[in-house]
């Protein structure tokens, strides 16, 4: 079996369109941990002025991913059941930087937290996040990001 590729698995978020419009990038993961940044735009802004809390909410997610994808088989997939933040001080301008760690990965059920810092290091948010671990059926190391088989998906009528 193929081992976790830290940088193709940058590369490949990196260009996801989301993350893109997001502002985010992944910057490192590996051995259950990963670092992402977010650049503070005008567009990502609520109508206070500061980052919206649902780029927060999304980058506890994304980062809480990233760290959990770098511990687990290439053919594996996940969906996120659940998510939570806390906001502990508005952040309006700069970069925010999502520190997260896998606190458990069990054969269904793995949980993440992450601390969100400003560009004085300061946490102004926190978070954590569930993921339900699919059971995929086993191929030749072809990563799922990666397979193309005719037939997947939904059947059309």
């Amino acid at each position: 079996m193929k081992k976790f590729d830290e940088q193709f698995h940058k590369d490949r978020v990196n260009t996801f369109p989301f993350v893109k419009l997001m502002g985010m990038k992944l910057v490192s993961s590996a051995g259950g941990k990963s670092v992402m940044r977010c650049t503070i735009r005008k567009v990502l802004r609520n109508t206070a002025g500061t980052l919206h809390g649902g780029v927060m909410g999304a980058l506890v997610d994304m980062s809480v991913a990233t760290a959990l994808r770098s511990v687990m088989p290439l053919s594996s997939r996940m969906t996120t059941v659940e998510y939570k933040v806390n906001f502990l001080k508005p952040v309006s301008e700069g970069t925010v930087i999502a520190y997260a760690t896998l606190l458990r990965r069990g054969s269904t059920i793995a949980v993440g937290s992450t601390e969100i810092r400003n560009g004085e290091e300061e946490v102004v948010a926190f978070g954590s996040a569930t993921y339900y671990i699919l059971k995929t059926p086993e191929k030749k190391n072809v990563p799922v990001i990666m397979d193309r088989t005719p037939g997947r998906g939904r059947k059309r009528r």
